[in-house]
């Protein structure tokens, strides 16, 4: 996480308005479609909450007032402060617990989309490669494109699935 906003794609590529509100339904209905990506993003954004809770369990003398016997009227100003400081941590841990959980399940989805569409980038660091050979490496990260791999040449054909033949069931 090296910015404040997670890096969809390269700065250089500037889709329409329209053209990212689609790219990015795209990806949602992707990411609604892996319910592992939608736990863990979940339990990632939880995460700031639950700390919250229990600072303020741990601490409840920093959250309440004090009335003494020698002036009777409630002093909230150190009440304010201890408010506006958790806040404060609160929102910035949450949206640290959010860049994370972008990155983590959501990015991938969006560069998915994105190379359906014919957009030629890199998947690790969204670089935009060169039109005619897409299949080189990143200039950027050096990464190569995934190829094939044997789990890919071991599945199974099966009926919901046409394009994958056995090679017993092939014609000769």
């Amino acid at each position: 996480m090296k910015s404040l906003w997670p890096v969809f794609h390269d700065p250089s590529y500037k889709p329409s308005s329209v053209e990212r509100l689609s790219l990015h339904w795209q990806a949602n209905l992707r990411m609604l479609r892996r319910p592992r990506d939608i736990v863990l993003f979940t339990l990632i954004s939880f995460v700031p909450l639950l700390l919250l809770v229990g600072f303020q369990t741990l601490f409840p003398n920093l959250y309440s007032v004090s009335i003494s016997q020698a002036n009777p009227t409630r002093d909230v100003a150190p009440l304010l402060l201890a408010a506006l400081v958790t806040m404060l941590a609160f929102l910035v841990l949450q949206h640290f617990a959010f860049l994370l959980a972008i990155n983590l399940t959501y990015l991938h989805h969006v560069r998915s989309v994105l190379l359906d569409r014919g957009v030629p980038l890199c998947v690790r660091c969204a670089h935009l490669l060169p039109p005619q050979t897409p299949e080189a490496a990143c200039p950027e990260c050096g990464a190569t494109p995934p190829s094939a791999t044997m789990s890919d040449s071991n599945r199974k054909a099966s009926i919901d699935d046409p394009t994958v033949m056995d090679s017993e069931d092939s014609p000769r």
